[in-house]
C-alpha cells in the first residue's frame, strides 16, 4: 500500500500521461489566481515570515493546525485555548512526534527542537479568522477520512467546509503541482466511495496569506482536458490495476 503523498509526489510517468496540461506555464497561471486574505476593514493580511530557524516550520505548522483543530472541536476560540500551556505543550509534542516519527526516536532529539509558540498561535488564529469570515461554509470537518482504493491506503484530508475541500499549507513557497495532485487524489477516493459531497477545493496558505480556489470540474478540465468523472475514473483504474500491471510488466 502507498500513501497519498507518495502517490502525489511520485509516479511521474503516469501523472504526465494523466495530466498532460499541468505544465509549468499552467501552474504559473494558477499561482496568479490566488486571492489575498483580508482582515476585515483593516486591509490585507501580511505574509508571516519564518521565526529565525526555518527548519522548525513543519513543527510550527503541525502545531498551528492542531490548535485550530482543537478550537473547532471544543468550540472555543484559538486565543483562549492558547492560554492553556499544558494544551499547547501537548499539541506541540504530538506535532514533533508526527514530524520525526517513532516516539523513541524523537524523544532523543526533542531537546534540540524549539517550537516558537507565538508563530503557531498566529497561524492558527489566521485559520480561525478565515473560516469565521465564511459562515456559509459549514459544517467544518477537520481531517475528513477517505477510504482507500486499490494500492492507495486510506488517508485524511485537511479541512472539509460544507462542499469545499481545503488543503492547508503554511509555507513560504508558491503552490506546486503536487499540491493539486494531492487534492485530486482525495477527490478520486471520494468519487469511488461517495462519502462526501465535494464541489470545490482550495489550497489555503495562511503563512503567505493567500488562498487558491477552484471548482472540481474546472481544475479537472484545465489540467487533463477531460471532465472530473472521466479523470477520476482513469486514476482509480490505475490504482486498482497497478499490482496487475506491475506484475505483468
Amino acid at each position: 500500500m502507498i500513501s497519498e503523498k507518495e502517490f502525489a509526489g511520485g509516479f511521474t510517468a503516469f501523472w504526465a500521461e494523466c495530466l498532460p496540461l499541468l505544465n509549468p506555464q499552467v501552474l504559473a497561471e494558477f499561482n496568479l489566481m490566488g486571492t489575498p486574505l483580508a482582515e476585515g476593514r483593516r486591509g490585507l493580511v501580511k505574509p508571516l515570515a519564518s521565526a529565525g530557524d526555518s527548519s522548525n516550520n513543519d513543527v510550527i505548522a503541525e502545531t498551528a493546525f492542531g490548535l485550530f483543530a482543537a478550537s473547532v472541536k471544543v468550540g472555543k476560540d484559538v486565543l483562549t485555548l492558547a492560554q492553556d500551556q499544558a494544551l499547547i505543550k501537548g499539541i506541540g509534542d504530538s506535532a514533533i512526534e508526527r514530524i520525526l516519527g517513532l516516539r523513541g526516536y524523537w524523544m532523543t532529539k526533542r531537546h534540540i527542537i524549539n517550537t516558537p509558540t507565538d508563530q503557531a498561535v498566529e497561524l492558527a488564529k489566521r485559520l480561525e479568522d478565515f473560516f469565521a469570515a465564511r459562515p456559509d461554509e459549514r459544517p467544518i470537518t477537520i481531517q475528513p477520512r477517505f477510504k482507500g482504493c486499490g494500492v492507495l491506503d486510506s488517508c485524511y484530508g485537511d479541512i472539509l467546509a460544507a462542499r469545499k475541500l481545503y488543503e492547508s499549507k503554511m509555507v513560504a513557497r508558491n503552490m506546486r503541482s503536487a499540491d493539486l495532485r494531492q487534492l485530486l487524489i482525495y477527490c478520486v477516493l471520494n468519487y469511488c466511495s461517495q462519502q462526501y459531497k465535494i464541489e470545490n477545493f482550495a489550497v489555503l496558505n495562511v503563512r503567505r496569506a493567500i488562498v487558491y480556489e477552484f471548482s472540481v470540474d474546472y481544475l479537472a478540465r484545465r489540467v487533463s482536458g477531460r471532465t472530473a468523472p472521466e479523470l477520476f475514473h482513469q486514476i482509480a483504474d490505475f490504482l486498482c490495476n497497478f499490482e496487475t500491471m506491475h506484475q505483468t510488466s
